[in-house]
């Protein structure tokens, strides 16, 4: 796996929308740690994604900022997703090694140092 000529290392990966009408785009986020799960748009204007160097964040839907972020035990993978219970919205997401990370390491980012063996589902509860 490489990065193609003429890209910026640090900013090669992220979050992007399109407008369907228009056919803009804008980039919302860009960062250099690839991600290994799904992003997530809610109808509330909030984009949940994850990346391999374990940040689990929320973002405003249209600009990008970044609201809420923490850092788990694990790279994210697989889907993100969410579900309410009595009106209370809540956001799960799984960690784990992941069928990529057999060394502990990234071609790509080789500073990065992925946590092993580290599964986990986290629940995160939306302010009421």
């Amino acid at each position: 796996t490489f990065i193609r000529p003429g890209a910026d290392p640090n900013h090669y990966v992220g979050i992007m929308k399109v407008n369907m009408e228009t056919g803009r785009q804008q980039i919302l986020h860009s960062q250099r740690f690839p991600s290994n799960g799904a992003v997530l748009a809610t109808a509330g204007d909030l984009i949940f994604w994850g990346d391999m160097n374990r940040r689990f964040r929320a973002f405003d839907a249209k600009e990008g900022k970044i609201l809420w972020e923490t850092i788990l035990g694990g790279i994210i993978q697989n889907c993100t997703i969410t579900y309410a219970v009595d009106g209370r919205q809540y956001i799960t997401v799984m960690t784990g090694d992941g069928a990529a990370h057999t060394s502990g390491k990234l071609a790509l980012v080789p500073e990065l140092r992925t946590a092993r063996a580290h599964h986990a589902i986290y629940v995160f509860a939306l302010p009421e």
